[in-house]
């Protein structure tokens, strides 16, 4: 237990300088004291609810509030700190437009949250700074690894939790939001990527008592990320629709959504108005951390969505299916063998009148994609399939090996992701390159040392396929693909993340 306490008067001092000519026996004792106050507000059953807990997944908000402990602020205020930075280094670039060599960064992601809330009502304040050094120019930059001081969320909340005694809940969210909706494969809150997306609307969501059921509608528009202007929303397409999730048994989670977009674009070739329908079935990993008692079960991740309206001056029909299954050993380590595949579709003929190349919305790349720096595959025009383990050797470290084998969906269309801002993805319309992308192994761990301190490194081979090397001659020509771009690339990288 000292170890711990004196980890956090670490913390502590590197926020809030303490006055030079204090007793130290009293600076000691005040710093344990707020640790303590954080430790029994954190592991107590009376948690303090933040108002985004109803919007993002909660271990996104949740860890134990050092920063207001140390202040001795009342609970129903929120302040909290954060602060991630990540050394990168990645070889070979394959981008349209990048330089070749190799780009590393230091990458720095920067949070505060403010906040008041009681039972009823509640404010939040949630300003993020991401930047990044030693960049060079024409390696990947822009909105994607710089969004100078702005406001992430800013919105207010109003909760009932037993509406007219009926043991439903309800709460209501305006202003500037994060949001994940399911599995967060078209609407999401990022997590490894150094940038944040956010949205603009309202929000609303019912649940019954111990969450049997949930439904969720919205209104709401994605903020676009400007480097260093304030973001703004109003040129951005309106999206709403409606999720409803419900337990159906202790094996067994359904969920049904619905997505509607439109840019209201009076160009013609660029408009969008489409409709996004999906249906999932999955049960969560258990977490072993916690319990343990379980082990030695299956879980699993089913999805299927299709989307139908129009694109500029073409119809467009798209679907996806992700499949997913695992199994947690009742063994050292607590080892979990999961196997997962996916199919995103792609535009056979890409001249044609119809459109097939999947709209990944404002979703993130799930854990199975290394983002930021690296993140070459998107979840568009692709199918894939591999395995991963993740095992725990102990209660706070997890590490995770992983295969997977990369395919384009349909060879003649483009490769989603695979350019620099000005550049066109690459591109094959012939189809002669092929559809392979290669394969990769990853290799990454995480050492959570605090609920509020966690040291995380990874890296990745990729094996590029034939893709890369068949690309015609004229597309290198033109630089579509950087010197050197058909050849294996390595990723690395090294992070630690302080929240108090």
């Amino acid at each position: 237990m000292k170890r711990k306490k004196y980890l956090a008067l670490f913390h502590i001092t590197v926020f809030f300088p303490i006055i030079i000519y204090a007793d130290e026996n009293v600076i000691v004792s005040e710093a344990e004291h707020a640790f303590d106050r954080a430790e029994k507000a954190f592991y107590s059953k009376e948690w303090h609810e933040l108002p985004d807990e109803q919007l993002i997944n909660t271990n996104r908000v949740k860890w134990n509030r050092l920063a207001k402990a140390a202040l001795n602020l009342p609970e129903w205020m929120e302040f909290s700190l954060s602060q991630r930075t990540r050394f990168e280094s990645s070889s070979h670039p394959w981008l349209a437009g990048e330089a070749s060599g190799t780009n590393q960064q230091l990458p720095m992601q920067s949070r505060i949250r403010l906040g008041a809330n009681n039972e009823n009502f509640g404010l939040i304040f949630e300003g993020q700074d991401s930047r990044t050094n030693f960049d060079s120019p024409n390696m990947l930059s822009g909105n994607v690894m710089t969004d100078e001081f702005d406001v992430l969320q800013l919105f207010t909340s109003a909760s009932m939790k037993n509406i007219a005694g009926t043991g439903i809940r309800g709460d209501v969210d305006l202003g500037r939001f994060s949001m994940d909706l399911g599995s967060s494969r078209f609407i999401g809150r990022n997590g490894f990527e150094q940038t944040t997306n956010s949205f603009e609307g309202g929000h609303l969501s019912l649940a019954a008592a111990e969450n049997k059921w949930r439904f969720r509608t919205f209104m709401m528009s994605r903020v676009t990320r400007t480097m260093y202007q304030a973001d703004e929303s109003h040129q951005s397409p309106l999206m709403w629709g409606a999720d409803f999730e419900t337990k159906t048994t202790s094996w067994l989670n359904n969920e049904a959504y619905y997505i509607g977009v439109n840019d209201n674009n009076d160009a013609e070739k660029n408009h969008k108005a489409f409709s996004v329908f999906g249906t999932r079935a999955y049960l969560k990993p258990i977490q072993t951390a916690t319990l343990k008692q379980e082990l030695g079960v299956i879980d699993y991740d089913f999805e299927t969505a299709i989307e139908t309206g129009e694109k500029g001056l073409k119809d467009f029909f798209a679907y996806m299916g992700h499949a997913e299954v695992g199994y947690t050993f009742n063994s050292t380590w607590f080892p979990r063998l999961m196997a997962e595949y996916e199919y995103a579709s792609g535009t056979k003929n890409p001249n044609g009148n119809m459109n097939n190349t999947l709209d990944r919305l404002s979703g993130v790349r799930s854990n199975m994609f290394i983002t930021s720096l690296f993140g070459p595959m998107f979840q568009s025009n692709l199918e894939y399939g591999g395995l991963r383990l993740i095992t725990e050797p102990l209660d706070n470290v997890k590490m995770n090996l992983k295969h997977h084998v990369w395919y384009l969906a349909e060879a003649k269309d483009a490769m989603s992701g695979s350019a620099m801002t000005g550049s066109a993805n690459l591109q094959d319309k012939t189809g002669s390159a092929g559809r392979s992308l290669g394969q990769d192994v990853e290799m990454s761990a995480s050492w959570a040392l605090r609920s509020n301190l966690t040291l995380e490194a990874g890296y990745e081979h990729w094996f590029k396929g034939d893709y890369f090397s068949r690309l015609p001659i004229a597309s290198k020509a033109s630089n579509a693909l950087p010197v050197g771009g058909e050849k294996d690339t390595d990723y690395f990288y090294v992070s630690s993340e302080l929240r108090f």
